[in-house]
């Protein structure tokens, strides 16, 4: 009897420290910075964007990255910054697609859509791309504006 209870005894201990443990680790993940927030003009609803340590290389060009999170979290995202140049240009990307967004005479907007997978591009509305090939008519924008505008309709162009 006495060595069915030490052995209960030592599997609870163990228990409770795999416990504590995880929790340890949980816990000192990374931490970022609030950077935005704003409300999505779809049923993503409102938005929060926060700042990483995680850099995004592309062409030879390193990006700083920010993390988008919607209250749906299924159109939640990444925003790649490239600060070189007049107009810094902007990859807005998860694992189904990659929104280019540049400067050009027109102003600030989507410029090209990547798919990784053919049957993604289902899911996004053509019309909606269109318009917001112009999401600003401006030539030169500050970083929390792009960021703002393309986390407030970038989520339109998905077809739920």
């Amino acid at each position: 009897m006495k060595t069915k209870v030490s052995f209960i005894s030592g599997l609870l201990t163990i228990a409770l420290a795999l416990v504590l443990t995880t929790s340890v680790v949980f816990a000192e993940g990374e931490i970022t910075d609030v950077y935005t927030t704003g409300t999505s003009f779809s049923s993503a609803g409102d938005f929060v964007v926060r700042t990483t340590n995680d850099v995004y290389h592309f062409q030879g060009n390193v990006y700083e990255v920010f993390k988008v999170y919607y209250d749906d979290p299924s159109k939640n995202f990444n925003i790649a910054v490239n600060l070189d140049g007049k107009c810094k240009s902007f990859i807005a990307y998860n694992r189904e697609f990659t929104v280019f967004y540049d400067c050009t005479k027109q102003g600030f907007g989507a410029r090209k859509i990547m798919f990784s997978n053919p049957d993604t591009q289902y899911r996004f509305d053509p019309v909606e791309y269109s318009e917001q090939t112009v999401l600003s008519d401006k030539r030169k924008i500050d970083k929390k504006t792009a960021i703002n505008l393309i986390a407030g309709f970038l989520p339109e162009m998905l077809v739920s």
